[in-house]
């Protein structure tokens, strides 16, 4: 049985994987209990990324502690989430609701 941790690091380089593929650099925290999974970057953006891997939609804090420590890197706050079996990544806005960006 595979426990929520694993999920989590599964998904983690999943994501991780695939923003290579598309030219990013990628960064991951390994066995981070901070607000930030991933920092990417290529020649156009940075995104700093929380990657949930369960079903339950992030809270009101954990959205406001990503968009905050993005802040610190100049990044996009960004929640990697999966959605109908497809793995997409939201941006999060400044009142702290999520704006679906693109599948990945």
């Amino acid at each position: 049985m595979v426990t929520p941790v694993e999920k989590g690091i599964a998904a983690e380089r999943l994501i991780r994987t695939k923003l290579r593929e598309e030219g990013y650099i990628v960064m991951r925290s390994a066995a981070s209990k901070g607000p930030i999974d991933l920092l990417a970057a290529n020649k156009s953006e940075r995104l700093a990324i929380q990657v949930k891997a369960g079903g339950k939609k992030p809270s009101k804090q954990e959205l406001s502690e990503v968009y905050m420590a993005s802040q610190l890197f100049a990044a996009k706050p960004i929640i990697a989430k999966k959605y109908q079996k497809r793995w997409w990544l939201y941006l999060i806005q400044e009142n702290l609701e999520l704006k679906p960006l693109r599948l990945i």
